[in-house]
């Protein structure tokens, strides 16, 4: 009988619990910028976060200063855009019927 390959496991950057990683959306940073990482596949570092309101709310409300899977610092600002975008695209796929 062939031996299934573990799903790949990451942290959330809000509430630090381990997850599959599709459960997940991919923060990466691009021109000294985060942005999401839909596709996961931009270069460079990555994080990850939850798409639900707990794990955003932590993210915003987190007193790390450097995030070190990102090895950047995030700005309350930062994180508030971040929080903004995963809320539009998460809407903009329950509108096409997508969840």
């Amino acid at each position: 009988m062939p031996r299934l390959k573990p799903e790949p496991q990451r942290m959330c950057l809000g509430c630090n619990q381990r997850d599959a990683q599709n459960a997940m959306v991919r923060i990466a940073i691009v021109n000294d910028a985060p942005t999401i990482d839909e596709k996961r596949q931009l270069a460079g570092r990555g994080g990850y976060l939850h798409r639900d309101d707990v794990c955003l709310q932590k993210l915003v409300r987190s007193k790390v200063r450097e995030f070190r899977s990102l090895r950047r610092k995030l700005t309350p600002d930062d994180r508030r855009g971040l929080t903004d975008a995963i809320h539009n695209a998460a809407g903009e796929l329950e509108t096409a019927g997508i969840r």
